[in-house]
């Protein structure tokens, strides 16, 4: 019982750090470059946490689990650094 709370506990949190990450872009008073880190890193980090919430559930799949985190982690990093470096640019 302990581990199912625990589970859906972080299953939770990363829901809701993947939603916190979506209200900066609403706000217009907010530069590209402010909206684009918060939306990359409370993705990265939501995503990690929902991959922790199944990792706690389902113990037995953690090779998979661990390289989709692995996968994920540098991903959202290398096509965060991609898309501030082109928007970065000036015509």
């Amino acid at each position: 019982m302990t581990t199912s709370f625990v589970s859906y506990t972080t299953l939770l949190i990363g829901l809701f750090f993947w939603t916190w990450g979506t209200f900066p872009i609403l706000n217009r008073e907010h530069s590209i470059f402010y909206k684009l880190h918060t939306l990359t890193v409370s993705d990265s980090v939501g995503s990690l946490l929902i991959i922790l919430g199944l990792l706690i559930r389902v113990p037995q799949y953690w090779p998979l689990l661990f390289v989709a985190a692995v996968s994920l982690a540098l991903w959202n990093t290398i096509s965060s650094y991609i898309l501030g470096n082109i928007s970065d640019r000036r015509l």
